[in-house]
């Protein structure tokens, strides 16, 4: 594999996304083929704990005392090249919960949503480079995919679910439209993602495992839209480290139950976060490690989070 760009981790979900046209990476939950690689495995896990929650307003609600939650999260994802700008990725999350109440505590785990994204490359050669050549040189790399979310994990309406630190998913299918723009000029690589979902609509008989008054449910529109900068450092081995910084906007529209609008589902989330990759001097062993954490938001919990990751490419 060619020297290129270097691990932008952008900690959005929980995955990492990097300068993706010469090491691999991803967007959002996706995982991204380094160009001119066929085959990539990555597992990682992601420590979270929650400390409080913002109102629909934005105003901050430290948590009760005695109250602590957290979870940690663990990810298979591999991806595929398919043909020379096509590729496919999936990923399968295991959520494990450990809630600690005044008097009281509780324990889950069970499966993820899976995710399932396809990949156009618009750009047909490696666009890192060392130094500017012109302004051909300035091209970036563009990465167009789609991505399908299937409710594998289980829900507030799925059976057997009686509180809701059981949920590991949101119950719904949904696709999103995806879109990278990626940049290296060595030392300094720039990625921007962008991400609009849409929820497909399901029938509701049970809610935490009791029985409801039939409705038809449909979350909002998920909006989302990150960027990651990133310094890398060689050694003399041609090994590489990259310290990135991420920002990410993260948005979620009003419910729809039986086509009534429903506001008490709608959401917004900052979140900022450091990260550390080492790429191997062959480029073919990666290491991760981050730091993420919600700045502020409406109708979501401030939580923050440790991630470390492995992955190898062929």
């Amino acid at each position: 594999m060619k020297t290129g760009a270097v691990l932008l981790l952008l900690s959005a979900f929980g995955n990492s996304a990097l300068a993706a046209s010469c090491c691999g990476g991803g967007a959002g939950t996706s995982v991204i083929l380094p160009k001119f690689n066929d085959l990539m495995f990555e597992v990682g896990s992601r420590y979270e704990h929650f400390d409080g929650s913002w109102s629909p307003d934005g105003y901050y609600q430290k948590e009760v005392d005695g109250k602590d939650l957290s979870e940690v999260t663990t990810t298979l994802s591999m991806a595929k090249r398919l043909h020379d700008q096509w590729q496919v990725s999936a990923n399968i999350p295991y959520t494990r919960h450990d809630n600690q109440y005044p008097g009281d505590s509780a324990v889950s785990a069970g499966l993820g949503d899976t995710s399932v994204s396809v990949w156009y490359e618009a750009f047909e050669n490696v666009t890192c480079i060392y130094r500017i050549a012109g302004w051909q040189s300035l091209k970036p790399s563009i990465y167009l995919g789609g991505q399908l979310t299937i409710p594998t994990g289980k829900s507030r309406y799925s059976d057997r679910v009686e509180r809701s630190e059981e949920i590991t998913g949101r119950g719904f299918y949904r696709f999103d439209a995806q879109a990278m723009v990626e940049k290296t000029i060595y030392p300094w690589s720039l990625s921007v993602t962008w991400m609009y979902g849409q929820y497909l609509e399901r029938p509701v008989n049970q809610e935490y495992g009791r029985d409801v008054e039939p409705y038809d449910k449909q979350l909002g529109d998920r909006h989302s839209l990150a960027g990651a900068l990133g310094y890398t450092w060689f050694a003399k081995d041609m090994s590489m480290v990259t310290l990135a910084y991420s920002y990410t906007d993260l948005s979620e529209g009003a419910s729809q139950i039986d086509g009534q609008r429903n506001a008490d589902d709608a959401f917004e989330k900052i979140t900022t976060g450091f990260n550390l990759t080492y790429t191997s001097p062959r480029r073919d062993w990666f290491v991760k490690a981050g730091y993420s954490q919600a700045e502020r938001g409406t109708r979501t919990p401030k939580s923050s989070a440790l991630s470390l990751g492995v992955g190898y490419v062929l």
